[in-house]
């Protein structure tokens, strides 16, 4: 660290980050200097934060290495280190000193509250605005969930087990999670299975898709006739057609051809009887 001193020697402070107005100290002279304050033991105040960075680049960092917490990951530290910087470099836009022309935290140090402009009482007014800002995060960190020291990582690795992510874990601990998995996922297959059996209907006979669309949308058999607008004894043939089709689908031999409808005979059979009834006879003994 540089020195920063006019005429006098740079010499160590023990200091405590609690407030100076809380205590009772004698004030202590200090002079202005270009614009600056200079302390009794020539100490020069930074004029703002960039003067002040300038001087000590490393001083938010070690101040957060001593007072953050001895587990955090180095990130952690980092990133509470960029944050009391710009803490210190820029005040809030409704910050009542931003009328008096100042612009960040250390252009605010006032040697007349804090008893002179040494350099222990001026660090004792940095380490104070930093405890309370970090307070602050710490705070707000502890409020919040996805910050919580027992939460499970995304992509977590515990000791002993392998590389698993939450969702994992939830299913694995959780027979309702399991069974709803299960059923999604047979509710795929299933509805992957239906649309190849379709596929195979449209290829080989697609008659039969208006029956397929009709059981679907109704729910018993009679209903699916009356979807359709035919016959209970149509609906049947070209249901049974259809499970021709199916077993052929499931057991992959060719589909068989469809037989033409049965035709009654009765008025051919009468009329033959009545024109000629010897032959009718002879018919009647060969049944």
């Amino acid at each position: 660290m540089q020195s920063n001193t006019v005429g006098v020697e740079d010499r160590p402070a023990n200091f405590s980050n609690f407030s100076v107005e809380k205590r009772t100290y004698k004030p202590d002279p200090f002079t202005v200097k270009d614009g600056r304050y200079v302390g009794s033991d020539g100490f020069v105040v930074p004029k703002d934060f960039e003067e002040f960075y300038l001087r000590y680049p490393d001083y938010v960092c070690k101040w957060v290495k001593k007072h953050g917490d001895r587990s955090a990951l180095q990130e952690n530290l980092e990133d509470w280190t960029q944050d009391l910087l710009i803490h210190l470099c820029r005040l809030p836009q409704m910050s009542k000193h931003r009328q008096a022309g100042k612009n960040d935290i250390v252009q605010t140090f006032d040697p007349m509250k804090h008893y002179g402009a040494n350099e222990a009482r001026f660090r004792n007014y940095i380490n104070l605005c930093l405890t309370n800002k970090f307070r602050t995060m710490h705070s707000k960190r502890i409020n919040d969930a996805l910050c919580h020291p027992g939460n499970t990582s995304l992509d977590g690795q515990t000791e002993g087990e392998g590389l698993s992510s939450v969702d994992e874990l939830c299913h694995a601990h959780s027979a309702q999670l399991r069974a709803a998995a299960k059923a999604s996922e047979k509710h795929s297959a299933d509805r992957a299975f239906l649309g190849e059996f379709i596929t195979f209907v449209r290829r080989e006979d697609s008659k039969v898709l208006p029956t397929i669309e009709a059981i679907l949308a109704t729910g018993t058999l009679g209903e699916a006739a009356d979807w359709l607008g035919i016959t209970e004894s149509e609906f049947d043939r070209t249901r049974k057609r259809l499970s021709q089709l199916s077993k052929s689908f499931l057991s992959g031999e060719p589909v068989a051809r469809q037989r033409k409808p049965y035709k009654k005979r009765i008025a051919k059979a009468n009329k033959f009887s009545c024109s000629h009834p010897d032959s009718a006879q002879q018919v009647k003994r060969l049944a």
